[in-house]
């Protein structure tokens, strides 16, 4: 009998704990700290739990304890868009830099044909056709040399101020007649010779007279011959 009173009394004791257990209530005291540095930084709260019984009542041990969240420095995140757009800018403006230093095709091409002769002259293919047939007529039976010569009497004319300025208007002058050939030259058939002959000259390959010198013929037309080429004499 005793045992089964004891029994019991075990029982409604460990009942009556239960119930106090699940009537514990808590309520989380919250403490935030600043945010630390970073794209996201931990804030820390305390929270403290309690019971409407003591705690020699309930037997159940309060403790702090620490929740972790997440937090976002805006100021530091702003820094760093802005620093992100500021290099993106910067690269950008790199780039169009060296897009606009980085010469083109066209550029390039117009860079090859850039005249390389002392008179900065460039011939079209009519001109270089029409020159070829002058040089043809005036020297065919002269050396390379001496048909060398011959262009660049023309080309002194045209850069002198005495004389036309284009090819067409030098060659055709009547008064002085220089290229009496001029008139016959549609009966020239010039040959890789001629042709040659004048692409050397203008790629500035030969000096072979002086820049005033202005005539060429089978005899002096001037006291002043500067040399005999052939059967030419070039005279300034």
């Amino acid at each position: 009998m005793r045992k089964r009173i004891l029994g019991a009394a075990v029982l409604f004791g460990f009942i009556v704990s239960l119930t106090a257990a699940s009537n514990v209530k808590e309520d989380v005291a919250v403490k935030e700290i600043p945010a630390m540095e970073g794209l996201v930084a931990g804030s820390i709260r305390f929270a403290h739990s309690f019971t409407p019984e003591s705690d020699e009542k309930t037997e159940i041990e309060k403790k702090e304890s620490i929740i972790v969240g997440t937090a976002y420095d805006d100021d530091l995140m702003q820094e760093k868009i802005r620093n992100t757009q500021e290099e993106q800018i910067e690269e950008i403006a790199q780039t169009d830099q060296i897009v606009q230093e980085t010469p083109t095709e066209q550029e390039i091409q117009t860079a090859q044909v850039l005249p390389e002769n002392r008179w900065h002259i460039t011939l079209s293919p009519d001109e270089m056709e029409l020159l070829a047939r002058i040089v043809w007529l005036e020297s065919q039976g002269e050396p390379v040399e001496g048909q060398q010569a011959v262009v660049e009497v023309v080309f002194n004319r045209m850069r002198s101020e005495v004389y036309p300025d284009t090819l067409y208007e030098v060659l055709s002058q009547k008064n002085p007649v220089q290229f009496c050939s001029f008139k016959n030259r549609d009966r020239a058939k010039p040959t890789q010779k001629e042709y040659d002959s004048i692409q050397q000259v203008l790629d500035g390959k030969t000096r072979i007279l002086r820049d005033d010198t202005m005539y060429f013929s089978t005899f002096p037309l001037t006291e002043h011959v500067e040399v005999k080429i052939g059967g030419h004499y070039f005279c300034y």
